[in-house]
């Protein structure tokens, strides 16, 4: 089982862990391995501003897989999956598929259920729309935690097109490989003028139409200030 959330990094230990196929293997072929001809592939086309060029499409699911397949036969499946899963399902005006996805991401690791997708996907509409960084933690502990161990040379070279403290929109690609309640809330935002939000330690989240009461709910859910949106 590949749980929603899960980053392609993840996904490789835990093949691995299993006996499907070496992670290094792995994380090679998904740069390495032409896919284009897979529809949502083919459309990205390959940018070096993406750390991995298939995160994003590795669809959540419950998949049969083999030990020892190769690294490709394994995406292949997960992408085939992602075709029927995403295809051109989740639309949003003015946005690319590929821009859903990467919003779907985040709001993936950003929500603790599919209860405050919604309302989070608001907010960061509402920012994009606004012409505001959209800042989320998410995307700086992904550069951290998923993308750096595992290269070599410049570790450092992705952080400006994924941190959204300093990228001016969405990242350069999806941080994680979101569920179908995530693409649905990106494609399906509530209607709202909310431009911040946070979550206390409880899980309770508390949304904001201005900077100064979002510093009032701060205070209120006792969150500390440089670990939310500013």
């Amino acid at each position: 089982m590949i749980p929603e959330g899960f980053t392609l990094s993840q996904i490789g230990d835990r093949l691995a862990a299993n006996g499907v196929c070496k992670k290094k293997d792995l994380l090679n072929t998904a740069n390495s391995f032409d896919f284009s001809y897979y529809s949502l592939i083919g459309k990205l086309g390959l940018s070096t501003k993406r750390c991995y060029q298939l995160e994003g499409y590795l669809f959540p699911d419950t998949y049969e897989f083999y030990t020892g397949m190769k690294p490709q036969d394994v995406l292949g499946k997960m992408l085939k999956n992602a075709e029927s899963k995403i295809g051109s399902n989740y639309s949003y005006s003015g946005m690319s598929t590929d821009q859903v996805v990467a919003l779907a991401s985040i709001i993936e690791k950003e929500a603790s259920g599919a209860a405050e997708m919604k309302k989070i996907s608001s907010v960061f509409h509402n920012r994009l729309n606004a012409g505001m960084r959209l800042q989320a933690d998410p995307t700086i502990i992904y550069i951290e935690k998923y993308v750096k161990p595992n290269l070599s040379g410049d570790i450092n070279r992705y952080n400006s097109y994924y941190n959204t403290y300093k990228a001016s929109a969405l990242p350069a690609g999806a941080i994680c490989n979101p569920g179908k309640a995530a693409l649905s809330a990106a494609a399906n935002p509530d209607s709202t003028d909310y431009l911040y939000f946070a979550a206390d330690k409880a899980g309770n989240y508390y949304y904001a139409k201005t900077l100064d009461e979002h510093k009032a709910n701060l205070a209120k859910g006792g969150i500390i200030e440089g670990g939310s949106m500013q």
